[in-house]
């Protein structure tokens, strides 16, 4: 009789072992890219930074990428390359992604710096805070 009186507390506690939600981190390449590589020297070109932007992107399977262009937000140095890039992700509106073609949104803003680490904007922050 102390058995059944144990059952709904073990499948409250199965429940709440199965339902619970534990996001998996994004896959990482065992060998660093040129980009990473690059990044390494301190200071990188926009190129670069655009890259490393699109490949955490593409890690943390943001949705329908492919409709997003990216601007850099950056005054381009004299030697075209910066320790840190700043770019804004802004939707594109055609027959394929939908929505007005005379309005180009701004998505979100992102910092990229030579370290290679990708910051995005926190509006209620008003400041980068890590992606």
């Amino acid at each position: 009789m102390s058995f059944m009186k144990h059952v709904p507390l073990l499948v409250l506690a199965a429940m709440a072992v199965a339902c619970s939600r534990t996001p998996e981190p994004p896959a990482r390449a065992n060998a660093p890219s040129a980009d990473k590589r690059a990044a390494a020297s301190g200071r990188i070109s926009e190129q670069q930074a655009l890259a490393l932007l699109v490949s955490q992107l593409k890690a943390h399977k943001v949705a329908d990428l492919d409709c997003l262009t990216f601007a850099s937000e950056t005054d381009a140095p004299a030697n075209g390359k910066a320790e840190r890039w700043e770019f804004a992700a802004r939707e594109i509106h055609d027959a394929r992604c939908g929505g007005d073609p005379a309005i180009s949104h701004v998505r979100d803003r992102y910092a990229v710096s030579a370290t290679g680490s990708v910051q995005v904007y926190d509006a209620a922050e008003a400041d980068y805070t890590r992606f």
